[in-house]
């Protein structure tokens, strides 16, 4: 519950600040259009709501879109604000509406103006994130044959029973199934499994680590457990894995080397 309410406060915070600040300069005509109570719910609401929608379009561009594209930091948010300008300009009608500022009768211009905004937002923050998550995550070692040492067979199973226990000692209460795959989100995973999914904070390095020959890395945010992989789809350059649970989870370019080798692709 803790983990669940931090990182809750980090999804929050920052949107629920901007808004406090631009609720008290007023800016757009606010200023002398709403009364401050009606304006800072304003733009509490208008900033809070679009950030949330903004932040999960550009998770959901960041899944599919390759590990490996050139100029990532730049149009994986840029893409994401340009498809959230659409629902965020809805989001700020209603709000003009409401509010009694007016309903926009330039809608094509506000559209522009909201797209501007969220890309001056986005750019920076993913731009922050992406930052801090390499910093804090040293480059993966490539697994392989002929890297691993010998083991015996009883040996390899040990490690991956203790690896395994380690791995959910981190959750306050047992695990309602058999973890499928880990999607990570800033420095917590979600774990999905074929009870649910649960948060927890921890590194996508440490849980691999942890998890040993239970599973593949196989993107910069998804690990997969071998036993969840029921086939492989293919869409255009992109490569899907699909899970017993119907999850379909994206391959990143840099990891398909590991996967071939493995039997997975």
């Amino acid at each position: 519950m803790r983990e669940r309410l931090a990182h809750l406060s980090l999804r929050l915070g920052p949107p629920f600040g901007v808004g406090l600040v631009l609720g008290l300069i007023g800016p757009f005509g606010t200023y002398h259009l709403l009364p401050l109570g009606t304006r800072l719910a304003y733009w509490l609401a208008v900033v809070s709501v679009n950030w949330l929608l903004a932040d999960a379009i550009v998770r959901r561009v960041d899944a599919l879109l390759e590990a490996q594209l050139p100029k990532r930091r730049l149009i994986v948010p840029l893409a994401g604000a340009l498809l959230a300008a659409l629902p965020a300009t809805g989001v700020v009608s209603m709000a003009n509406g409401l509010s009694g500022i007016g309903w926009p009768q330039n809608v094509a211009m506000l559209s522009g103006q909201v797209a501007l905004l969220l890309a001056a937002i986005t750019l920076p923050v993913y731009t922050w994130l992406d930052m801090q998550e390499r910093i804090q995550a040293p480059p993966d070692l490539p697994t392989t044959a002929a890297s691993m040492p010998h083991t015996s067979t009883a040996e390899a199973t040990r490690q991956e029973t203790d690896g395994l226990a380690l791995f959910c000692a981190r959750f306050p209460k047992p695990l309602g199934g058999q973890i499928l795959c880990l999607e990570m989100q800033d420095h917590y995973l979600v774990v999905h499994h074929s009870g649910g999914s649960d948060m927890i904070l921890c590194r996508m390095e440490d849980a691999t680590r942890e998890l040993g020959g239970l599973g593949l890395r196989v993107h910069r945010s998804w690990w997969v457990a071998s036993d969840a992989v029921a086939g492989v789809e293919r869409e255009r350059q992109r490569t899907v894995l699909r899970l017993t649970d119907t999850r379909r989870v994206p391959v990143g370019r840099s990891f398909r080397p590991d996967l071939k080798a493995a039997g997975w692709l």
